[in-house]
């Protein structure tokens, strides 16, 4: 949840998705990517996803 909000306060709607969605322990981000976005913003989103593990 911290890096799905460290990723939004930079612009990127990453949702966290939580238990019960997925068993507790597996929690996971989706990021949903479209041809609509651009190669430099897929490689923002890297960097952003990098610090946000940081």
């Amino acid at each position: 949840l911290k890096i799905s909000q460290k990723l939004f306060d930079q612009g990127f709607y990453v949702s966290a998705i939580r238990a019960p969605t997925v068993p507790k322990g597996t929690e996971r981000l989706r990021i949903t990517l479209s041809a609509n976005h651009t190669q430099s913003q897929i490689e923002q989103l890297l960097v952003q996803i990098k610090n946000a593990l940081q």
